[in-house]
């Protein structure tokens, strides 16, 4: 006999998940925003097939109603649990506090595109998500979808809402994003030569795929030096040239050139080149390789017409031994691209000058709030990131964190007023079996689950996406109607924005919750639109 529950696109779905009493799937989307949810089902273990068909989906009235998609979920193996402050743990009794289970377990996290039939039945997970155009019709679209196993079947309603408020297009979205991209990784992980055609359609793929999670910049590998008889000649740009070419032809609203630079030791005061460990960029000669690399960056963001679309990353993460050292890079930068705006993650608050989109940790904004609120008073624009540091319940992407944490995570960026948000992990697939040990391996440790990827190596030479991915997709979506709403009622949505998170540390735990505040921000626009 057939058995299945449905269950919030906000909260984590395990293997062992016990059936709820929830049995009809009810939508509510934005125009242009999209709402799923997440099916366990128990079948008989032979071949089960299931269906939906877009055209059964009928408004009120007129109108083109929601586009719905079918994923499998797939578990992911999560091997330790993240640590208090750094990386991971394997003492449960240190995090218990705010990890959602004991490790190692299995969580569902993967979509993998889904062609209608379970051929070994038993029990799988489904994740159906419906999608608005921005253009529809406000009003409620209904249908069915249909599970069929030994020879019986099983409908379950359908009901979407879509509402009046609109999630607006990438090209004029208020948020921006940044997620850095494994270039050097994706041949391996595809098994295609790096450079070769195949090798750049499963680029263009992922290209799409942070589209889709409202990526507004897409990080460019760096130029690669070349040296003639152990002497630095030039620097070959094709890579990012081409990676570049393909992000414009898929709707890439700006580009971001990769970083050629970094400290040794976090307390170093000099930065060095990538392609030169041993000479610093203050030094005469690391001013010289400095303006051979950016005068030939430069002639290339001309010639493929990227001006007025190209950001820049420097030197991750300057710190307050270096930030003095990182506006001479910036002013050597600047000689060249004057009008291509900087953008870094930052650890200090002393790069006046040097940076244009400033992007501290979410726990460095909160640490010195006092002067990067100054900074952004003053007309600087502020972003923030997260990664595996300061770790403990510090909302990051992590699978023993609540999801919830991957969608609120840009609700605090509205209430902070901050206009971007960076993650440095996107596709890095470190270790030999990310399926099974979502920790991957770094320096010496493991990171925390999922922290150096959102997405998956699909089998079509692209990404598989994540709930993960959804959770932020979706909180990427929030993000634009809480500005809206911020707009028209600031102390109202404030307070509907602390009704889920306060900090980057204290946030709700229930995706019910999160779904609750979100039905009420669309009231909110519905209702003070009409007020207009």
């Amino acid at each position: 006999m057939l058995q299945f529950s449905v269950f919030n696109d906000t909260d984590w779905l395990y293997p062992d998940s016990e059936h709820n009493t929830h049995t009809e799937i009810a939508l509510q989307l934005p125009r242009g925003g999209h709402d799923g949810v997440q099916l366990l089902v128990d079948a008989p273990h032979t071949q089960v097939s299931v269906s939906y068909d877009p055209e059964t989906f009928q408004h009120s009235g007129n109108g083109s109603g929601p586009v719905v998609q079918l994923y499998r979920l797939i578990p992911i193996g999560v091997n330790e649990n993240t640590s208090p402050k750094l990386m991971t743990t394997t003492d449960y009794e240190s995090c218990r506090e705010y990890v959602t289970r004991k490790a190692p377990f299995e969580v569902y996290d993967a979509l993998q595109p889904f062609d209608g039939e379970i051929p070994e039945g038993g029990r799988f997970a489904l994740y159906l998500c419906a999608e608005s155009f921005p253009e529809a019709l406000p009003g409620v679209y209904s249908g069915t979808l249909t599970i069929k196993a030994s020879g019986g079947e099983t409908r379950i309603p359908v009901r979407c809402t879509v509402h009046t408020p609109v999630v607006p297009a990438l090209s004029e979205a208020r948020l921006g994003m940044l997620n850095f991209f494994d270039y050097d990784g994706l041949a391996s992980q595809h098994q295609t030569v790096k450079g070769s055609d195949a090798y750049w359609e499963s680029f263009r793929q992922y290209v799409r795929a942070q589209i889709r999670m409202r990526c507004t910049h897409i990080l460019l590998p760096p130029g690669e030096a070349v040296y003639q008889d152990n002497v630095l000649t030039g620097f070959d740009f094709s890579m990012a040239r081409r990676a570049g070419q393909i992000a414009m032809e898929e709707g890439a609203v700006r580009l971001c050139g990769g970083h050629m630079a970094h400290w040794h030791e976090w307390d170093d005061a000099e930065y060095y080149p990538n392609w030169d460990q041993t000479t610093g960029i203050t030094t005469p000669q690391g001013y010289l390789q400095m303006r051979l690399y950016f005068s030939t960056w430069a002639q290339v963001v001309r010639e493929n017409g990227w001006e007025g679309c190209m950001t820049q990353a420097l030197a991750d993460e300057p710190q307050t031994h270096n930030d003095k050292t990182y506006r001479v890079l910036a002013s050597m930068f600047r000689k060249f691209l004057p009008n291509v705006p900087i953008i870094d993650a930052v650890e200090t608050v002393n790069l006046g000058g040097g940076i244009d989109i400033w992007v501290p940790k979410q726990d460095t904004y909160e640490k010195w709030k006092k002067e990067y609120e100054t900074l952004q008073a003053a007309g600087e624009e502020m972003w923030f990131y997260t990664c595996a540091f300061p770790a403990g319940p510090a909302m990051n992407r992590s699978m023993d964190l609540p999801l919830t944490v991957s969608r609120v995570v840009l609700w605090m960026g509205a209430l902070y007023r901050l206009s971007g948000f960076l993650h440095w992990g996107f596709n890095y697939y470190i270790g030999e079996d990310i399926w099974h040990s979502a920790c991957c391996p770094h320096k010496g440790a493991l990171l925390p689950a999922g922290d150096a990827h959102i997405v998956y190596p699909g089998d079509n030479g692209g990404p598989w996406r994540s709930m993960r991915f959804e959770a932020q997709r979706g909180g990427a979506e929030d993000y634009e109607l809480l500005v809206q709403a911020i707009a028209l009622a600031p102390d109202q949505t404030d307070a509907l924005i602390r009704s889920v998170c306060t900090t980057f540390r204290d946030y709700v735990r229930s995706g019910e919750e999160v779904s609750a505040a979100r039905q009420k921000l669309l009231e909110l626009l519905e209702e003070k639109s009409k007020a207009l």
